[in-house]
């Protein structure tokens, strides 16, 4: 399976691009890289599938995070690998998550070919997997700001707002410390 591909942008496609690695063309899907100027070098983390079951085909997402959560969507009944990058294409990684968590219905069906009931599909089955994640990644958070009499409500919201993604602890302890200052 190729999860991995750094290379240059050589043109683009109707559904993402050809990726150029090593005097190999890949395409991948990835409506996002319709933004990129031709010639960019990427470094991409792609999710490897089949087609109709004969066609291979390559998503590619923007960071391992991206991956992940595409990974996640597709294991909800109803959301093929297409759907999931879609989905992936419509937002950041933290805006969808958010949305799962916090049940907003209205920000998912936005998403083109995503309907009602897929949408709640969604939120049934990753909600709870993605609140109980997010929790103890940023638990070390959650005890220091306690520490200091912090509110989980005041806590969720900015965690919600911020992209702690490879930031140390103390780092990103920091970036929040500095959000919730602001909000005071």
């Amino acid at each position: 399976m190729i999860s991995y591909l750094s290379g240059q942008l050589l043109h683009h496609t109707k559904d993402g691009a050809v990726i150029l690695v090593d005097h190999t063309g890949y395409e991948v899907i990835g409506l996002w890289l319709g933004r990129l100027a031709i010639g960019v070098d990427l470094t991409l983390y792609t999710y490897h599938y089949l087609e109709n079951q004969t066609i291979p085909r390559l998503i590619a997402c923007q960071t391992k995070e991206a991956r992940d959560l595409l990974i996640e969507l597709i294991t909800v009944n109803g959301v093929g690998p297409k759907m999931a990058g879609r989905i992936l294409d419509s937002a950041s990684v933290s805006s969808i998550k958010s949305a799962i968590t916090s049940a907003d219905l209205d920000f998912l069906t936005h998403i083109k070919g995503l309907g009602k009931k897929t949408a709640q599909k969604i939120i049934l089955d990753l909600g709870k997997t993605l609140v109980e994640a997010t929790s103890s990644a940023n638990s070390y958070i959650y005890d220091a700001l306690k520490e200091l009499s912090f509110d989980k409500r005041e806590i969720d919201k900015v965690l919600e707002s911020l992209d702690l993604t490879g930031l140390s602890e103390s780092s990103a302890l920091s970036l929040v410390l500095k959000s919730l200052g602001k909000k005071s």
